[in-house]
């Protein structure tokens, strides 16, 4: 038996959060509100990937993408925001930042901030 994908999903929306983790195919290992918190739980999970949303407090997204690749330059990373369309400026920044693809949050998710 093939075993599911780990990842980490870091975003400030407890809905976002709940429905990426009850709607997607894989096991969520650790809920993260912040970059903060997320980056503090990467060596106690050991995620196989993470889901990085934009805007979040204390930490963003991506001050914490270029502070995960400092340390772990292989982990997957998708980011998920109403912020990564193509072309988007948040979108441009985070490829060049090291972030491995991206997917459109949809922007009329509740309680979602970005």
């Amino acid at each position: 038996m093939k075993q599911r994908l780990r990842v980490l999903v870091v975003d400030d929306s407890v809905v976002v959060r709940r429905t990426l983790k009850e709607a997607l195919p894989f096991e969520v290992v650790g809920p993260a509100a912040n970059g903060k918190i997320a980056l503090a739980l990467i060596p106690q999970l050991n995620p196989d990937a993470v889901i990085l949303d934009i805007e979040m407090p204390e930490m963003d997204g991506l001050q914490t993408l270029a502070a995960l690749r400092r340390e772990y330059k292989s982990l997957p990373v998708i980011m998920f925001s109403t912020l990564t369309a193509r072309g988007a400026q948040a979108t441009l920044e985070a490829l060049e930042l090291g972030a491995n693809d991206y997917a459109l949050k949809p922007s009329s998710t509740a309680g979602s901030t970005g």
